[in-house]
């Protein structure tokens, strides 16, 4: 066997075509970079989650579809995906119409059920996405109310730096990290450690 006859063996195997119809995402260089980095601090990924929505100002959200979720240790979570900008009083006023649509047309009998179901729980999954961003501003007032309330607590007697860790890791109010403080007469681990147990 000659040098020649060898090499056209191996050009068919460096050649891998892609087949027709398959679904391919290339992975820009730096996410996959960045994904490594946070496989190296310990993160966990969490499955099962289809859909990532962010809420912005005036009803438009950021939907992430089929995303890769991280957990961290802190309890955050770190998604990668391609986000999409989406604005939900569009998007409502057309599944209302579809509902409508597909109403009347049911109501002529011109319609198959899979057709209205399909259109319903589009309109359900807006619905849902509707409540949650207003439960999400609800949250946000009663944490500005805590705010306001925080400025009020009396402080004396404990350092600003422990109050703010209690905070911060036992994700509670000023007023409740002062008053278990006093509890636990300054200990800090022991505090947040019966925060945690609430």
């Amino acid at each position: 066997m000659s040098a020649t006859e060898a090499k056209p063996e191996a050009a068919p195997a460096a050649e891998q075509q892609i087949p027709a119809g398959a679904n391919v995402s290339i992975i820009p260089k730096h996410q996959k970079q960045a994904k490594e980095r946070l496989l190296k601090l310990g993160l966990k990924q969490v499955k099962s989650i289809s859909r990532v929505t962010f809420k912005k100002k005036g009803n438009f959200i950021l939907a992430i579809e089929n995303p890769e979720v991280y957990k961290t240790q802190g309890g955050s979570y770190v998604v990668f995906g391609e986000a999409k900008v989406e604005d939900l009083n569009k998007r409502y006023a057309e599944t209302l119409a579809a509902q409508k649509a597909a109403q009347k047309a049911a109501d002529d009998g011109k319609e198959t059920t899979e057709d209205i179901s399909t259109s319903g729980s589009v309109a359900d999954a807006i619905t849902e996405d509707l409540k949650k961003a207003s439960l999400e501003d609800k949250k946000e007032d009663d944490k500005e109310e805590e705010e306001v309330a925080d400025a009020d607590v009396d402080t004396t007697g404990l350092e600003e730096a422990d109050i703010k860790v209690v905070m911060d890791q036992a994700n509670v109010s000023k007023a409740k990290a002062v008053s278990a403080l006093r509890k636990e007469k300054g200990d800090v681990v022991n505090t947040i450690m019966s925060l945690a147990d609430i």
